[in-house]
C-alpha cells in the first residue's frame, strides 16, 4: 500500500508519482512482499520539518527512508521523505516537473526494497547488517563511508536507471494509444 501526502503536487503529478512508485517496487520487489508493506511518501518543505536532525537531513540529502516497524496488520511501514525544492515549477509536462524528486524516490524506493527483501538490517547502536556483512555506525559518521556503503552505492546506481526506464515505459504507452 502506498500513500502519498503533500501540499505541493497537482493532481497529475500525483498521479505520476503514485504510478513511479509502483513501477519501481514492481522492478525490485515481488508482489506477494510489496503486500505486506505499507509505505507513506510525504513531500515536505523546510517548514514542515520540526525535528532539527530531520532538517539538517533534508538539507544535506533532500530524501530519506525510515523503516518504522510493523502494524496492526502485519505490514513493514516505511517512511520516505522528499524534498519539495526538487520540484521544477516552470516544467510544463509532470514528467519534467517531477524528474528530480522521481530520482530522488528512485532512491529511497530501493532502501524500501533492501529492507522488505530483508538484504538490510539497522541495530540500536548504529551498525547495519547488509547482505550479511557487519557495518558499524561510522558509515553515518564519515561522508566519505557513507557513500561507500555498499546499500548507498546500490540506491545511487539504481536512482537514474530507474528514472530512464520510466520514462521509456511511458513513451512506450503514448505510442501504443
Amino acid at each position: 500500500m502506498i500513500s502519498i501526502t503533500s501540499k505541493y503536487l497537482r493532481q497529475k503529478d500525483h498521479a505520476i508519482v503514485r504510478k513511479y512508485a509502483r513501477f519501481v517496487l514492481d522492478k525490485l520487489v515481488r508482489l506477494g512482499v510489496q503486500k505486506k508493506s505499507r509505505i507513506t511518501i510525504k513531500i515536505l518543505g523546510e517548514q514542515e520539518i520540526k525535528d532539527a536532525a530531520d532538517l539538517l537531513d533534508l538539507k544535506k540529502y533532500k530524501a530519506w527512508c525510515t523503516y518504522d516497524g510493523i502494524d496492526e496488520q502485519g505490514r513493514k511501514k516505511f517512511t520516505v521523505v522528499l524534498d519539495y525544492k526538487h520540484l521544477n515549477k516552470r516544467g510544463k509536462k509532470p514528467i519534467t516537473r517531477l524528474k528530480n524528486l522521481l530520482v530522488d524516490l528512485g532512491h529511497e524506493l530501493t532502501h524500501v526494497k533492501q529492507y522488505l527483501n530483508n538484504e538490510i538490517f539497522d541495530y540500536k547502536d548504529g551498525s547495519v547488517r547488509y547482505k550479511g556483512v557487519l557495518f558499524d555506525q561510522s558509515y553515518d559518521q564519515d561522508e566519505e563511508a557513507y557513500y561507500m556503503s555498499p546499500w548507498e552505492i546500490e540506491a545511487y546506481g539504481r536512482e537514474w536507471g530507474l528514472y530512464k526506464m520510466f520514462c521509456n515505459q511511458l513513451k512506450q504507452e503514448r505510442l501504443s494509444k
